[in-house]
């Protein structure tokens, strides 16, 4: 959805969330606390060099990982990148 419409990160809680708990029947919070437990995982468990060759320095030290928004905008543009580079 951010890859086709990249405004909506600018609406993540109005639309998004929504949107996507519509297309899998449950909740905009149960959206929202999934993908932050998802975030949560990555940065305990996750390989530091692979979350550094996709985040860099563009995330907060003092927080440690990437809010929702931050995750989901970071994630597209690279996604975005890479199909333009692969046309």
């Amino acid at each position: 959805m951010a890859i086709e419409d990249p405004e909506i990160i600018n609406a993540v809680t109005k639309q998004l969330y929504p949107s996507v708990a519509k297309q899998y029947e449950t909740t905009s919070s149960r959206v929202e606390r999934a993908i932050r437990h998802a975030i949560e995982v990555a940065w305990d468990r996750g390989d530091v060099d692979v979350l550094n060759s996709y985040f860099g320095y563009t995330i907060h030290n003092t927080r440690g990982k990437p809010t929702n928004s931050e995750f989901i905008a970071m994630i597209s543009d690279k996604l975005c990148l890479q199909m333009d580079n692969a046309s």
